[in-house]
């Protein structure tokens, strides 16, 4: 069939399988159509860890395992979406094995920085994931002592306002409550809310501290983050006493990884990338 492509997806756009969580592959079934055959396959020279609601790969000494899809250009379109290339994750030719042999194919590699301090996944293999021992943190690089006073001053705050796109291209913004964990900002929502509805379509996400004259503007990406719940929970006791597990309304966890954080005022002024941003952990 003429103007397929190959693609070697290694984490959530994986089809699932028998005895894997369904959000482990939650992104599958938006590209399921447009796939014409898939293949077992194997990237070389790559390490795969775990960053919370989904897997990022970076060159290293490993393999990382998945499946070669051959799929219709709408399909890689989707993909593009999803990862966020060109400006979260990067889409680049690389050369995958398989049973019947080599084949060129894209792949999506993680941002700078986006995988330290984060656990590896040894046997390189999102679905059957496996760790060496207890993931413990690594050492933190330090962080400039202004990027950490404006993210203590965000993640201190008592609302802020979420903005995301609708499927139409119209803005949507509301408030919401939220906290910081591991350097991510993370929102319960309901799961069918506008804001939630949105991010199915369109990841990109601004979220702001509500001081319109010391403002703290981090623009990101938004994925739904189901397994965080647990970590989460005496956050959002602790600052807002609200039990997340409990509350039948509000189930949908909201993850925003940082790409970029702009500030100015009394506060700071600055202008830092996702890659700083994500490695501001909080005591």
């Amino acid at each position: 069939m003429p103007n397929l492509v190959n693609v070697f997806v290694y984490g959530t756009l994986r089809p699932p399988q028998p005895n894997t969580a369904p959000a482990d592959s939650r992104y599958y079934p938006e590209v399921a159509r447009f796939v014409k055959s898939m293949t077992p396959g194997r990237l070389p020279s790559a390490q795969i860890y775990d960053v919370g609601a989904y897997p990022a790969i970076v060159r290293g000494d490993g393999t990382v395992y998945g499946e070669l899809l051959r799929l219709q250009p709408r399909g890689l379109e989707i993909m593009d979406r999803i990862e966020g290339h060109p400006t979260f994750y990067r889409r680049e030719r690389v050369q995958v094995e398989t049973g019947k042999g080599q084949a060129s194919a894209w792949v999506y590699w993680a941002p700078k920085g986006l995988t330290l301090g984060r656990p590896l996944i040894v046997n390189g293999d999102w679905l059957h994931r496996q760790y060496a021992g207890a993931t413990e943190a690594q050492p933190q690089p330090e962080v400039d002592p202004t990027l950490l006073a404006l993210v203590r001053r965000f993640a201190r705050a008592e609302c802020s306002w979420l903005s995301t796109v609708r499927p139409d291209g119209r803005a949507h913004s509301a408030p919401v409550w939220h906290v910081w964990l591991a350097g991510r900002v993370y929102v319960v929502s309901q799961p069918e809310a506008v804001k939630t509805l949105n991010l199915q379509h369109n990841p990109s996400v601004v979220i702001t501290h509500p001081d319109p004259v010391n403002p703290v503007i981090i623009e990101g990406w938004g994925t739904v983050s189901p397994a965080t719940g647990n970590r989460l929970r005496p956050l959002f006791k602790d600052k807002y006493d609200w039990d997340i597990l409990t509350d039948a309304d509000y189930t949908t966890i909201i993850e925003i990884t940082p790409l970029k954080l702009l500030a100015w005022g009394k506060y700071g002024d600055g202008r830092w990338p996702g890659e700083a941003v994500v490695q501001v952990h909080l005591d």
